[in-house]
Parts: structure tokens; C-alpha cells; sequence
């Protein structure tokens, strides 16, 4: 079996599915979901997203919008999202094992091959993550595949920050002799997710300086670089125009970090054990790999250039460079570091097995199997479990009756806990806490929109009501039932359950 070559695709199929099953995804629509498919569904004209306010703001990820647009439109179903994150996974546990294959040669040897293949998706499972979680807490959910501040390359769900697996296939490349390939690679990563564009740039510069040290040549790195440069100059320019330099930059990155992200934009917050465990994985791995330049040296410039724009940040307390988030490169550092410690590990373990028992290769492979085996079967269960605990949602009565139940012109004032609302019921919302806009000016609105939202909801003063649905042109209201319930004129209760009241407002 190899990883290259005529292989390659049975190979990728092969990782897709495995990591499709072990790895898992939770049903559409969670997490970072709820705020980068906006703009794609309001596109695609999906119920009445496009009154939304929020719609309406620039798109942080252009890119990633006319992607959910079109499958969407094409496909008519959100089903191929499901399809696209696999693929996705797939091309994660490919890269992986490919550059494993560079470095220690694994294909030379099937048992090796399956040996390390299962060492990797054992801690790439969802397994492992439900006894990591269930026992030692959220923190250590993504240990061996997350970087520090929450940020990793994959995760639950498909968003734009996955394609920075991208990052990850460049690696790979860069390895098998492709550096202009790679350095595509790369920079698309940062086109689809800009937020990867200092992860990217710090990658394609660790590739320009081997390829000088490798031929001494000025001429081909500044090609490397230039390749990457053409790549990013658009999303780069959009991002600028658009995000950067703004009246308001000042008071919006205030919101950001101290309000909407401070766990992945404060040290003070972020740093943890799991934290310095991953620093400590990064480090071993590059000891491991100091011998093989052409690995080393670009890991050790993404290092490098981590450590030292985090230290600058965290000592001046910068605020611009907090939201550039310079210690996201981690995300690729410790999904890479984690593959090289499992790659040499599972390398010894075959060793060590050849040694006392001549004829291994049968049992291990079995063995190897029942494991894969039993982590897929783990990994279904903990998607059906996901599902049963989505559709036993407190909320879900209340989003299918207003999903089945509203019209075109109907908007809401929710409370600002309820992030899926906008995806599940496809009507606009003044605000919620969870999906947020970048540029500078929108980032002020939705702060204030949302302590407006709050001082209502905390203390049901009918004026306040007048004045923010006047604001946002609202005509309906969802209240919490374990609360106190307004008694304004023009409130009428159209809809209530166990957990939540939905009322039709007119105002008076």
C-alpha cells in the first residue's frame, strides 16, 4: 500500500471515510455555523435571510460564502456540506500520513502503514475526545489536533477555518519536491480564511529559505514567494479595504477582545496545561525532525515567527496584533507535531513487536483492524447521540413552529443566547451574542444593538421594546417562560411551550 503514486486516490477515498466515521461531525446547524453560512443562505435566498441585518454587513470570508451559496442552489440541500467537510477530513489524515511517508517511509511496509494509521485516528477520534472531555474537561477536547486560544484546523463542524487543511496538504507537497504547488496550497488556505494569512505567509517564507539554503539561489525562493503573493493579493486587498484602518478600529477591536473573544484573543484567558502540553509536543517534534532540513526548517520558521509576534503581543498588549490571533499557527504546528511523535512511536512499537514475536504481522493487523473497527462504531454512536440531543433541543418546538409558521416581512427580537434561530427558522433576527460582523463600524452596531437587546430582555420596559423594534423593524418577540413575561400594548402571545413564548408585535 502506498501513498503515492497509483494509490493516491484509493488512499484519499480510504481516508475520507475512516476519518468521516472516527473523527465525526455534528449535525448543520452548530457553532461557528450559525454566523459563516449566513451570507450563503441569505444568497442563496433562504426564507427571508436577506432582511437580515447582519446579512447585509461585509463578509469576513467571501470565498466561503459563495461556496455554501452554490452548493446550496446546485444541490438544493445542505446534505452536501456533510460531503464537502469529509472531503475535507479526508485530505487532513491524507496529508498526514503523507508526510509521514517522507519522513520514516512508511509505505516500504503495510504493517507500518496500518500501525501508524491507527495510532493517528485513535487520537483523532471522537472517542477519545468524549473520555478526554468527560474527564479532564473542555480544555483538552482537540489535545493532539487543536492548537492553543480554541483554533485548530478542523473540528466539528465545517467552517473556514477547515481549509486550513490546505496548510497542512502544503506541508506534504513541499515535502514530495513541489514548492510552487505548495506554496498555492498555502495561500489558498489564507483566500478561503483570511485569518490563516500569517499562518500562511510564515509557512511560505520557512519554504524560501530551505529552497535557498537547498541551492543557493536567490531567484528561486523570491518565485516561491511571489507564486504565494499572487495567490492572497486579492483576499489581502478585500480584507484591508474592508476591515482594517477604520474610524471606529479602535473602540471595535476593544469589543472584539475584551466582549466577543477573549478566549481566543487574551493569553490571560487561553493559556492553560493543554496549552503548554501542545508547546511542549511542538518541541519534541522538532527535535525528532532536525535532521531532515527540508522539514525542519520551514516548521522551526512557523515556530520561530509564532513565539516571537506572541511574546511581542502578549508583553504590549496590541491590540490590532491580538486580532491577527499570532499564535494560530499552532493549529498546524500541533496536528503536525502530534503526527510526528505517533509516527515515531508507532515506528518503535514495530520494532519492538519484530522483536519478540517473528511471526507479527497477522496478529497485528488484526489487532490494528478490530481497533479501527471499534473506533468507527464509537464514532457512529457518537453521532447518533449528537443528533438525539439536537432533536431533543429545549429550543426545537419552538424554531420548527416559527421555521413552519412565519412569513416573508417577519423579524424577531430574540434572546441573545439563541444563535441558531437565523439558520433553523430562515427569518432575521435583531441580534444574537454568538454571530458577529468584522468591520470596524458593524462591530459598534452590533455591540449596541446588543446591550439594547439585554435591557429589555432584562427589564421589560415597554419603551424599550418600542425603541428596538422601531430600530431593527421588528414585529415579532420570543421570551424565555422561566422568566418574567412582558405586558406591553400590541404584545399578542401567538405561540407558547414548556420553554419558550412567542408573541406578534404591533407597535402602539
Amino acid at each position: 500500500m502506498r501513498l503515492i503514486g497509483r494509490h493516491s486516490l484509493p488512499a484519499f477515498i480510504l481516508a475520507c471515510l475512516l476519518m468521516a466515521l472516527v473523527y465525526t461531525q455534528l449535525p448543520l446547524y452548530a457553532s461557528n455555523q450559525n454566523q459563516y453560512f449566513l451570507h450563503g443562505m441569505a444568497q442563496a435566498g433562504l426564507g427571508s435571510l436577506d432582511e437580515d441585518w447582519l446579512s447585509n454587513t461585509k463578509e469576513p470570508t467571501p470565498l466561503f460564502t459563495q461556496l455554501i451559496k452554490w452548493t446550496l442552489l446546485i444541490l438544493n440541500s445542505p446534505n452536501g456540506f456533510y460531503v464537502i467537510y469529509a472531503l475535507l477530513m479526508g485530505l487532513y489524515f491524507w496529508s498526514l500520513m503523507g508526510i509521514l511517508d517522507q519522513l520514516l517511509h512508511i509505505s516500504d511496509c503495510p504493517s507500518q502503514v496500518v500501525l501508524t494509521a491507527t495510532l493517528l485516528l485513535v487520537v483523532h477520534s471522537a472517542a477519545l475526545r468524549f473520555l478526554l472531555g468527560s474527564t479532564l474537561g473542555a480544555n483538552w477536547l482537540f489535545l493532539f489536533d487543536g492548537g492553543v486560544a480554541g483554533q485548530r484546523l478542523l473540528g466539528m463542524v465545517l467552517q473556514p477555518s477547515v481549509f486550513g487543511v490546505l496548510l497542512l496538504a502544503a506541508v506534504y507537497v513541499y515535502l514530495t519536491g513541489k514548492p510552487f504547488w505548495a506554496s498555492i496550497l498555502a495561500g489558498l488556505s489564507a483566500c478561503i480564511h483570511p485569518t490563516y494569512l500569517l499562518t500562511a505567509a510564515l509557512l511560505v517564507a520557512g519554504f524560501m529559505l530551505q529552497t535557498f539554503l537547498e541551492d543557493r539561489r536567490v531567484a528561486g525562493a523570491l518565485r516561491i514567494g511571489l507564486c504565494a503573493l499572487a495567490i492572497v493579493t486579492p483576499i489581502l486587498a478585500y480584507t484591508l479595504v474592508n476591515f482594517v484602518g477604520a474610524e471606529e478600529a479602535e473602540q471595535a477591536q476593544r469589543i472584539l477582545i475584551d466582549i466577543r473573544l477573549p478566549h481566543h484573543a487574551l493569553a490571560s484567558v487561553w493559556f492553560d496545561i493543554p496549552s503548554l502540553i501542545k508547546t511542549g509536543m511542538v518541541i519534541a517534534a522538532l527535535f525528532f525532525v532536525k535532521g531532515n532540513k527540508k522539514f525542519f526548517i520551514p516548521l522551526i520558521v512557523v515556530f520561530g515567527g509564532t513565539l516571537m509576534l506572541t511574546t511581542y503581543q502578549v508583553i504590549t498588549g496590541n491590540t490590532f496584533l491580538a486580532l491577527l490571533f499570532p499564535w494560530r499557527p499552532s493549529a498546524l504546528l500541533v496536528p503536525v507535531a502530534s503526527c510526528v511523535l505517533i509516527g515515531n512511536l508507532a515506528a518503535r512499537l514495530l520494532k519492538y513487536i519484530r522483536a519478540i514475536k517473528k511471526d507479527y504481522s497477522a496478529h497485528l493487523l488484526k489487532t490494528c483492524y478490530m481497533i479501527l473497527l471499534l473506533l468507527c462504531v464509537m464514532g457512529v454512536v457518537r453521532m447518533q447521540a449528537a443528533a438525539r440531543a439536537d432533536q431533543a433541543s429545549p429550543q426545537r418546538d419552538m424554531l420548527n413552529w416559527v421555521r413552519e409558521n412565519s412569513a416573508d416581512g417577519d423579524r424577531f427580537l430574540i434572546p441573545i443566547n439563541l444563535e441558531r434561530f437565523r439558520t433553523f427558522t430562515l427569518r432575521p433576527v435583531y441580534i444574537d451574542f454568538f454571530a458577529i460582523p468584522y468591520n470596524a463600524s458593524d462591530v459598534v452596531t452590533w455591540y449596541h444593538r446588543v446591550l439594547a437587546a439585554n435591557k429589555f430582555f432584562d427589564t421589560l420596559d415597554c419603551t424599550e421594546l418600542y425603541h428596538v423594534s422601531y430600530d431593527g423593524g421588528l414585529n415579532h418577540l420570543v421570551t424565555e417562560r422561566s422568566s418574567d413575561q412582558p405586558v406591553c400594548a400590541g404584545l399578542e402571545r401567538v405561540y407558547q411551550d414548556d420553554h419558550y413564548n412567542v408573541y406578534q408585535y404591533t407597535r402602539k
